[in-house]
């Protein structure tokens, strides 16, 4: 497979380098020249198969490998992600039973096991990671594997969102995606009204992984939209610190099957508490924060489809605030689990 970059569409790269490198040598963003495609078939077949086997298919598509599903197994475990229900068509993916509970260890580990080395995953390699592990999940989710599932997920430095972009388009049935910002809200200026203030410094809140003002991969939505053109129009406002506003077209392009909604701090709290009360169900704040913003897309859009939220951290890794929603003590919270 070969890759280009967001920045230039005349220059093609090994997929070696794309594993390796962050960025490519113009400083764009590393993508699949022509991305895997799976027929609805083709992915009822994959769903068949064991999770650490759907993860590998992906991952040796994109960077030709070799890896068995021995290999995934041994790096994550042969069930490396919980499914929970919270009845009205919303299933959370827990991704934290692990040691280090956080996705990001189950990151760490397959990247290791790519690179066979320690590694910090950066540029494609970590959108990749994300893709594969999708298409592990919703295999492993209830119903018709066919049947679209909607997603909610972080919108942060839209590494999440991108990530089930590129994967519905190859094939993946994920339905609207739900990008949730908190107070920094950048994705929501840009995609409701039409502007990004690029020069917007981001705002300290409880939830560090969503205070991000200017996503880093959003350039790869702006690619999407409209081309290494469209790419070159964004980077100028960025370097010069202006406004960046996108054609109606290219606009109505970014918006196709993609959804902001906008959570306060303050209810991240509210909902942990709300949610428990309701369902017994402990969330995250982060996992709250997704809860929340699949909430009021769901109220703007009047319908609820089936929906996955990723949980990518363990409650216990922010115990003091989660149980202090909860109003409950930290011991009082570590035997709920």
């Amino acid at each position: 497979m070969l890759y280009l970059t967001t920045r230039s569409s005349r220059d093609a790269y090994t997929a070696q380098r794309a594993l390796r490198e962050s960025r490519g040598p113009d400083g764009g963003m590393y993508l699949p020249f022509r991305g895997p495609s799976f027929a609805p078939e083709d992915w009822k077949e994959l769903a068949a198969m064991p999770f650490g086997q759907r993860v590998a298919e992906i991952l040796n598509r994109l960077f030709q490998m070799r890896l068995t599903c021995w290999d995934v197994d041994v790096c994550i475990g042969r069930n490396p992600v919980n499914i929970e229900s919270l009845g009205h068509r919303t299933l959370v993916a827990e991704l934290w039973h692990n040691p280090g509970q956080s996705y990001d260890y189950l990151a760490r580990e397959l990247a290791e096991q790519l690179l066979n080395e320690s590694s910090c995953q950066s540029g494609w390699l970590s959108i990749a990671l994300r893709i594969a592990m999708l298409f592990g999940i919703y295999g492993q989710l209830p119903g018709d594997s066919l049947e679209p599932v909607d997603i909610s997920v972080i919108s942060g430095d839209f590494a999440a969102p991108i990530s089930a972009y590129y994967a519905r388009a190859w094939g993946l049935p994920i339905g609207n995606i739900v990008c949730c910002c908190n107070e920094n809200s950048g994705l929501w200026e840009l995609l409701r009204h039409g502007q990004l203030r690029t020069d917007t410094a981001s705002v300290p809140t409880i939830l560090p992984e969503a205070d991000v003002a200017v996503p880093e991969n959003l350039e790869r939505l702006v690619y999407e939209a409209g081309g290494t053109d469209e790419v070159e129009r964004y980077l100028a406002s960025c370097r010069r610190g202006g406004t960046y506003a996108p054609s109606e077209t290219v606009l109505a392009k970014m918006n196709r099957g993609l959804s902001v909604s906008v959570v306060s701090s303050s209810r991240i709290s509210q909902t942990i508490s709300s949610v428990y009360r309701t369902h017994r169900y402990v969330l995250s704040p982060g996992s709250a924060l997704s809860y929340a913003g699949l909430m009021d897309y769901r109220a703007k859009a009047g319908q609820a489809r089936n929906a996955l939220i990723l949980a990518e951290k363990s409650p216990a890794l922010d115990a003091e605030r989660t149980a202090a929603a909860l109003n409950i003590s930290r011991q009082e919270l570590n035997e709920l689990f």
